[in-house]
């Protein structure tokens, strides 16, 4: 499969997690923002390029499927598959010498671009008149924890499939020398 056929495919199965299943899950009435998740674990494969267009992606069927103000979530949703990959960059030279860092860039990622996505939502709240009180940032101070402490099984599920791929293909591989090993 092509990685752009995958990049779509990918950001429809988040779209209809995130309306569909994530319902299931809520804290306080609260659900997790799972395509920040998603747009942070996409950035270790598919670097900003990849993220800008999911971001695009997920922002447009998430637009489509709730039936928001046209292009408020495709704007925000862009600009943190851009920034999550940017931030995913620079965070990898500063914790070079970490063992895991892979858990600590994600939970920095996804914390980090959640509140950003809560600010703007506000803000947005705020230009339409919604009042705006203790309980809206409440919600915010949930949705940006529950986020981020989602990010640990999903990234461990994750590490999980990309490590069982990658020892199937060394198998395969190994196979492969000795077969050509024993033909000789």
């Amino acid at each position: 499969m092509t990685r752009a056929l995958k990049l779509f495919f990918l950001c429809v199965l988040v779209c209809v997690i995130q309306t569909e299943v994530v319902k299931y899950i809520r804290v306080f009435t609260i659900a997790p923002d799972c395509m920040i998740l998603f747009l942070a674990l996409l950035t270790d494969d598919f670097g900003t390029f990849g993220g800008f267009v999911a971001g695009s992606l997920v922002g447009l069927f998430y637009d489509s499927t709730i039936g928001y103000v046209p292009a408020v979530n495709l704007v925000v949703y862009t600009f943190i598959g851009y920034i999550s990959a940017a931030i995913r960059g620079g965070l990898d030279n500063a914790f070079r010498k970490i063992k895991h860092k892979r858990f600590l860039e994600f939970m920095i990622i996804t914390f980090s671009m959640t509140v950003v996505r809560e600010i703007i939502y506000i803000g947005y709240l705020f230009l339409v008149g919604a009042e705006q009180g203790t309980v809206t940032f409440f919600r915010m101070f949930v949705c940006v924890i529950y986020t981020t402490i989602l990010v640990v099984p999903v990234a461990v599920v994750v590490d999980l499939y990309k490590n069982s791929k990658l020892r199937r293909k060394k198998m395969r591989e190994k196979d492969a020398e000795l077969r050509r090993m024993n033909f000789k």
